[in-house]
């Protein structure tokens, strides 16, 4: 799709993916520990945790702008 519907288009669905990015890590550490194990780094519990939430905070300000900037 060309214009501002492929736009429009491309904008909601990454609205539902960050939204399951985010249901994902308020869950709890498994999404961040199986990503890392995927490219085999290793970490404490502790910094396993700092890293989630910083993924969390991330994915809801990318959602948060993306929805904002829908309407335009």
């Amino acid at each position: 799709m060309k214009g501002r519907t492929g736009k429009t288009l491309r904008r909601e669905s990454a609205i539902e993916r960050l939204k399951a990015t985010v249901a994902a890590h308020e869950a709890g550490v498994e999404l961040t520990t199986r990503i890392l194990e995927d490219k085999k780094i290793f970490k404490t519990e502790d910094e396993i945790e700092k890293l989630r939430k910083k993924k969390l905070e991330r994915a809801k300000t990318t959602l948060e702008n993306t929805k904002n900037r829908k309407g335009s």
